[in-house]
């Protein structure tokens, strides 16, 4: 469906107007919460290279707000603008990370630790080593969780499908740039870091990359790992406000959300309600804990992608016939059977969120997020023997 809205859309589709608007707003409301990561790790960032920034709390929440709307403005100026300067911001971030990993690896001296695994007991016996005894101490919730976090996210493209010239055959030929680049720019640096392994890879956080720099390059190579680390997060930042103001605006435009966020600058072709809304989000929670954010994030992201799923294999069996200009390869088969370890793993993150001890902020926000999008749905009637959808929007045969 070439239009703004994607996936939801795929959803009202195949279940009605009602699942259409839970798609949507999960969807939404976990892009916008996962944007609120970025303006802190923009901050955090900053602070290794100057650490009087972190010195004041409240200067630092209003710093972050500062990178919110900076990080924004693209976004407001036009989509164009948008895509021209993440080609910028790619090259921003890259430089500086393959010089890091060409350091790395030219005077890396512990290529036995990408062997190494975490146990159960470790022990710091000095600066350099770990001692670890006991079993296998492999944080699988952890780990599930930030390669999901780190994936996830390739349906969004469908939400701006109405911007994209020829996407059928755009997309693709992206999609497979995009997947090839962005496992490389993840496992070369990774791997570069961990064989140099200073600080040792046990004690790595979100944003230990800045301690590597320091340690392989000096002040030197951290200023060029902070100014990658800030661009980076402005381009995640300003592609995930992108893709959620589009399909909050597509939502919209079919009748599945206000019609107030259907608006667009005269000039420019902005959503620019839905950009404000989704930056208001994102200042209201920029201020949690990263592990809260990232616990919240991907529950409603692995619904949405659940339902998504299951909306995809219906439409294959409902519509066969319908023109698709792309599509995953082969049968209906095929599509059931490589669905099978993506919805097990979403299964598992929502499981897990609500079955392990995690903290309660998530565990209050996602039951209620269910709720409002439940009683709205029903309130504005969006059942399919009450909806009534617009004149502006289109049905599926008319898409094609």
């Amino acid at each position: 469906m070439l239009i703004s809205g994607g996936y939801t859309l795929w959803v009202y589709h195949a279940f009605g107007p009602f699942w259409g608007f839970q798609e949507g707003f999960w969807a939404w409301l976990s892009g916008a919460i996962d944007n609120a990561v970025y303006p802190a790790l923009a901050v955090t960032a900053l602070s290794k290279y100057i650490p009087q920034v972190a010195d004041n709390t409240v200067g630092t929440w209003f710093l972050k707000g500062a990178f919110a709307l900076v990080f924004a403005l693209p976004n407001l100026l036009g989509v164009q603008l948008v895509g021209r300067g993440m080609v910028i911001l790619t090259a921003v971030v890259t430089l500086p990370f393959m010089i890091f990993s060409v350091w790395s690896f030219a005077t890396a001296d512990d290529w036995g630790a990408l062997g190494q695994f975490r146990f159960r007991d470790t022990e710091l016996s000095n600066s350099t080593e770990y001692i670890t005894t006991g079993g296998l101490a492999v944080q699988w919730d952890v780990l599930m969780g930030t390669i999901f976090w780190s994936f996830n996210g390739f349906a969004s493209v469908s939400t701006f499908a109405g911007e994209v010239a020829n996407p059928g055959k755009t997309y693709p030929k992206a999609l497979a740039i995009t997947i090839l680049f962005v496992e490389l720019t993840y496992l070369i640096p990774l791997v570069a870091g961990a064989v140099f392994n200073e600080p040792l890879w046990h004690t790595w956080t979100e944003i230990s990359f800045s301690d590597l720099g320091l340690a392989v390059g000096g002040d030197a190579l951290l200023g060029l790992i902070t100014v990658a680390t800030i661009a980076s997060t402005w381009g995640m930042y300003s592609s995930e406000l992108f893709w959620v103001s589009f399909q909050l605006t597509g939502m919209a435009e079919a009748g599945l959300a206000p019609a107030v966020f259907a608006k667009r600058g005269k000039r420019t072709d902005v959503p620019y309600v839905s950009v404000a809304l989704s930056g208001a989000i994102i200042v209201v929670l920029m201020g949690l804990d990263f592990s809260e954010v990232l616990l919240m994030a991907n529950v409603l992201s692995a619904m949405s992608q659940i339902l998504l799923i299951v909306s995809g294999i219906k439409l294959r069996v409902t519509q066969p016939d319908v023109a698709r200009p792309y599509k995953v390869p082969g049968g209906l088969t095929t599509l059931v059977a490589i669905s099978i370890l993506p919805t097990a793993v979403c299964g598992y993150l929502v499981y897990n969120t609500f079955s392990s001890e995690s903290t309660i902020t998530p565990v209050v926000l996602v039951p209620t997020v269910i709720v409002v999008g439940f009683v709205y749905a029903w309130l504005m009637k969006l059942t399919a023997k009450n909806f009534i959808a617009p004149k502006a929007a289109v049905t599926l045969y008319e898409l094609e």
